[in-house]
């Protein structure tokens, strides 16, 4: 029952209660009247009867006169009121057996009536006989008696009022107990309710508020970061850019260093468009196997380096029980290493910073653990929750001193919780911080890779950092290449470095350098002279440390991080040991007849030059409906395809060419649509490949490759 029933039916029982009150307690009081008058009435029967006695036994009523005028009004106001008595329906029962039944005072009263009216009309007053007094006395006693019989009726009645009036207000007051129990106490506890309820959507409503108004804030504060963050690298481009217009003889330095700082805003806009991804759910992770090995000499010898210039040691320090290969998506796990670290290096002037990676066997599943540990500057307790929130940094002072966009641990936390683990912090001012990357880790194995049998070929991996060459050594092994590692160039010289065909060697090394090994090695005058595969993650020093003649002993150049697919591509090409004809490169690419459907003019001279270059025949064209009435006149053996072109875009060309023409040509999607969905969608209309912009050389040079020859 709703509280608003009880309430109406509480009113309804207490208008009831009050109206039969006033009922009661009207017809209570009328009675009580009735009662008085009856008292009062019979009390005058006995006065009146004395009186009539007293003036009859004077004899002054014998004559006309006064006196006899007064006695017969006391004589007819006796009978008047005898007649009012005994004519009332609702006697006491007492009174009425003195009346009528054993006390007989109605004959009496009558009697006497008769006797005082007969004294009245006798013409002689000495003949009246006196009244009798015995019977006047008796008479008088059972007038007394009524009197009597009728105050104890009223006092009988007052106390039946007072009992009525007792239950009506116990009445009352349960009726009031129930009210406050089932109405007023549920009421109370509504109001209660209700009124908890509007202060804390108040303070919610407050708190949203002051959520959006910081919101608001931090967004603009970012805004105004990100503005810096992008023109910096922007910057950088086009100086460099300009530099290399105006000094054509230092260009190739000039334009590297542009690449680099692309690179930078490369970084700033992925981190956006991850954000975007995440809020919109659209981010997926992938399952796939991963090279654990690959992904730590990636992050540690570029996060090295960062160490060396600032001065800081960098500590490395792995389980031997560490799996090779797990699932997982090797982009995010790189993505979330490389952003933990820079901040830690970021925020580290002195000291050290220290990357510690556990593996963890659990019943309820496999766990990699990684521990970054700095001894940088800290962060306030009070300032934890706000560094995992998007636009936000730990205060207003961070971005101004050490830059940042206040993405990168948003990003990075829900990375890691999309693949079930998370990552905490703890931290102490001036003291440091430690991050902690939790993610769940089932072991797994690579695909097979097929290549030429290396039985022949012998390879020395040089590198200072352990965790480069094991990683070298892994992918060297795994292709049947017998390799053989050095810690450093000194132990390398000092060994058999004639011996070996193939050279993997880092630029950057204590003591002695990779330029610097390269001299002394010529100066050996090796016949041939090995195939030197240099590694670095800061390529431009090359230019600064070199000249022309040891830059012309590099076979194949590779930036850190490695891409392992151009790796061993490059090794592949020396481990079959059949001789091979000699073929013309160029020439045979001539052959092979690629189609770019690209409406942007900057990007379609990018892949044109590429492609001129390797002496590919291409044709261009600004549209998808160009490329079909092209494809229907000509055959090719690729076609790069953007995906947004006017009149009609990639994706719909493709899918035409695919379902309504039946084109087995391989289509490769070169678009800036990078989301995991548009990769989705683009090989669902058909597309063999896709390649996010912006597109890098050799990269694009695999993808073609690997095309052409399926």
């Amino acid at each position: 029952m709703s509280i608003r029933v009880r309430y109406i039916a509480a009113l309804v029982l207490i208008a009831t209660l009050v109206t039969l009150s006033f009922i009661v307690m009207h017809d209570l009081i009328s009675e009580q009247k009735q009662d008085a008058e009856n008292i009062n009435v019979a009390g005058q029967q006995r006065m009146l009867s004395q009186r009539i006695a007293l003036m009859l036994s004077t004899g002054e009523t014998c004559s006309s006169g006064p006196e006899r005028e007064y006695l017969e009004q006391a004589l007819a106001q006796f009978k008047a009121n005898h007649q009012q008595l005994v004519s009332k329906n609702n006697l006491p029962l007492p009174i009425f057996d003195i009346y009528f039944v054993e006390g007989k005072l109605d004959r009496s009263v009558n009697q006497y009536i008769k006797n005082v009216e007969r004294a009245l009309t006798a013409t002689d007053c000495q003949t009246i006989a006196p009244l009798d007094i015995q019977a006047l006395t008796e008479l008088l006693k059972q007038l007394d008696y009524v009197v009597t019989l009728f105050e104890q009726d009223a006092s009988n009645q007052v106390d039946t009022v007072l009992s009525i009036e007792f239950y009506l207000w116990l009445a009352t007051l349960a009726l009031l107990c129930i009210e406050a129990v089932f109405i007023f106490s549920p009421m109370e506890q509504t109001v209660k309710q209700a009124f908890s309820k509007l202060t804390r959507l108040k303070a919610e409503a407050e708190e949203t508020a002051e959520k959006a108004r910081k919101a608001s804030k931090a967004k603009s504060e970012f805004l105004s970061s990100m503005s810096h963050e992008l023109r910096t690298p922007m910057n950088g481009l086009f100086g460099m850019i300009e530099l290399a217009i105006d000094n054509p003889e230092k260009s190739s330095i000039y334009l590297k260093k542009a690449k680099t700082a692309g690179r930078q805003l490369l970084v700033l806009i992925n981190d956006i468009l991850d954000v975007s991804k995440i809020e919109a759910g659209k981010i997926k992770i992938e399952r796939a196997p991963v090279d654990l090995l690959q992904i730590l000499d990636d992050v540690v010898s570029l996060q090295r380096v960062y160490c060396q210039r600032k001065g800081l040691e960098f500590i490395y320090l792995k389980d031997p029980d560490l799996p090779h290969v797990v699932e997982g998506d090797i982009t995010r796990i790189s993505q979330i290493l490389h952003n933990l670290l820079n901040n830690a290096i970021k925020f580290t002037e002195r000291g050290s910073v220290t990357l510690k990676v556990r593996y963890t066997k659990h019943p309820n599943g496999n766990f990699l653990s990684f521990d970054v540990i700095d001894t940088g500057i800290g962060i306030a307790s009070s300032k934890l929750d706000n560094i995992f929130r998007k636009f936000e940094q730990a205060d207003k002072t961070t971005t101004r001193d050490f830059g940042g966009t206040g993405l990168g641990l948003s990003i990075a936390k829900q990375l890691a919780q999309l693949m079930n683990g998370d990552i905490t912090v703890t931290s102490f001012i001036g003291q440091g911080s430690t991050f902690s990357f939790t993610m769940a880790a089932k072991e797994c194995h690579l695909p097979e890779i097929t290549v030429q049998p290396g039985s022949s070929v012998r390879c020395a991996v040089v590198d200072d950092l352990q965790t480069s060459r094991e990683y070298f050594e892994h992918v060297v092994n795994a292709m049947s290449i017998r390799s053989q590692s050095y810690g450093s160039a000194k132990a390398f010289l000092s060994d058999t470095p004639l011996s070996f065909d193939v050279i993997i060697l880092d630029l950057s090394m204590p003591e002695m350098s990779g330029v610097d090994l390269l001299k002394q090695l010529k100066t050996l005058n090796p016949k041939p002279f090995p195939k030197v595969i240099l590694i670095s993650a800061e390529l431009e020093r090359l230019e600064e440390e070199s000249d022309d003649e040891i830059i012309g002993l590099i076979w194949r150049t590779h930036v850190k991080p490695i891409n392992r697919r151009e790796l061993e591509h490059d090794l592949n090409k020396l481990v079959d040991t059949t001789p091979q004809v000699t073929t013309d490169t160029a020439a045979a690419n001539k052959k092979k007849r690629i189609l770019l459907a690209e409406d942007n003019e900057i990007n379609a001279e990018i892949v044109k030059t590429i492609m001129q270059a390797e002496g590919y025949k291409f044709l261009h064209v600004k549209n998808g409906k160009d490329a079909i009435d092209v494809v229907k006149r000509h055959n090719f053996d690729l076609i790069l395809m953007d995906c947004n072109m006017p009149i009609m875009g990639g994706i719909e060309a493709s899918s035409i060419l695919r379902n309504a023409l039946d084109i087995t040509t391989p289509i490769v999607a070169l678009t800036a649509n990078a989301f995991a969905e548009d990769k989705e969608e683009c090989l669902a209309a058909g597309m063999t490949d896709f390649m996010a912009k912006p597109i890098d050389k050799g990269t694009l040079l695999s993808c073609i490759r690997k095309h052409l020859a399926s």
